[in-house]
């Protein structure tokens, strides 16, 4: 009787101790996750954080907030189907140049798989009052067109990104050309 009765408070004493070492990771399992909430954008898009603004179309809406981390930029979708993707980053690769890191970008999406017979061009270009470079990348009937900008100092790096069919392209590279001329720098905090 004795032995049963050890048996038990040891068998008790185990659960509670699997209790006690499981509880925070079951605290955390059963926390609900809360998604991001995105909000829409009309106007001027402004990125204290990044310190970059740009102005959305007029006739357009720009989405934001929607991903995880720390908000970097803004989605236009376009009439179209496509969508204008603009965002700042950290220059995390330390790229010397618009025109360097467009080129790693740009090899790194040839390599894929799934764009085995893509063609790719890279030219200077203008995003606001800063000088950058435009990549496209034409795969089958899709077009990806990208600018990359840089501070004349040290500091984020600016991406405008329009994806679309080559059907839609002429419009909606007119849209892409009208965000990127809207493109400013602004205090960062």
């Amino acid at each position: 009787m004795q032995e049963s009765k050890f048996r038990s408070l040891a068998h008790m004493f185990s659960r509670l101790m699997i209790a006690g070492t499981f509880a925070p990771l079951l605290q955390i399992i059963w926390i609900p996750i809360v998604p991001a909430e995105s909000r829409s954008v009309e106007g001027t898009y402004k990125n204290f954080a990044l310190g970059y603004s740009i102005k959305i179309p007029q006739g357009l809406k720009g989405v934001t907030g929607d991903q995880d981390g720390p908000e970097r930029g803004v989605t236009i979708p376009l009439a179209s189907g496509g969508e204008i993707v603009v965002f700042g980053e950290p220059n995390t690769l330390e790229w010397k140049s618009p025109e360097e890191g467009m080129g790693d970008w740009m090899g790194d999406r040839l390599k894929r798989p799934t764009c085995n017979s893509g063609e790719r061009k890279i030219e200077r270009a203008r995003v606001g009052r800063l000088n950058g470079a435009k990549g496209t990348l034409t795969c089958g009937d899709r077009v990806l067109k990208v600018l990359l900008a840089f501070r004349s100092s040290a500091g984020p790096i600016y991406w405008i990104q329009l994806e679309t069919v080559r059907v839609h392209q002429s419009e909606d590279e007119a849209v892409l050309e009208t965000v990127a001329a809207s493109f400013k720098l602004i205090r960062w905090m």
